[in-house]
């Protein structure tokens, strides 16, 4: 099953925002992502998302800001790790995160039953550790849309996945 656009996801309605939304929308990178956060922020639709996913946006954050500031040379890990003393140079990855929590976006908690139920996401379905807890949460609270440009949801039946179209 394919995805649905992401501009026409329907007003009144709960969505999981993954992290490739968030990421985009406070980047600047998509305007589509970033009307999304906009109209969660306005409550013209009901953003949910995970204490995971927020830490996975504040590390690619992280590493999109030390590359704008010319720390390493592309977007790595393992070359930020090289030159930690210059993490402290970095805040506007974190002022950008911080957005998150002021948009009326709920953050679920994880704990160990979701651990278990992505388990039997991955053994059912066959997706990856973090999109399996994805599913996993959204199962749990009842949500069958996600806000996505990561096709992998596609493969989960129940789910409706909206896609940002401006993305390369």
């Amino acid at each position: 099953m394919g995805a649905s656009p992401l501009r026409t996801f329907p007003s009144g309605t709960p969505v999981f925002l993954d992290a490739n939304v968030l990421i985009n929308g406070l980047s600047g990178r998509s305007a589509e992502c970033r009307n999304l956060l906009d109209r969660c922020a306005r409550e013209d639709c009901f953003g949910v998302t995970t204490f995971e996913v927020i830490s996975e946006v504040t590390h690619k954050l992280m590493l999109f800001e030390a590359c704008a500031k010319k720390i390493i040379s592309k977007e790595s890990a393992s070359l930020l790790r090289k030159r930690l003393k210059d993490i402290t140079r970095l805040t506007q990855y974190w002022h950008q995160t911080e957005r998150i929590f002021r948009m009326h976006i709920v953050v679920l908690p994880t704990d160990g039953n979701r651990l278990r139920s992505g388990y039997k996401v991955r053994a059912s379905h066959g997706i990856l550790t973090n999109d399996s807890l994805i599913v996993a949460a959204m199962q749990e609270s009842g949500l069958t849309s996600v806000a996505s440009a990561d096709d992998d949801f596609d493969h989960v039946a129940g789910l409706t996945r909206y896609e940002p179209s401006d993305l390369p």
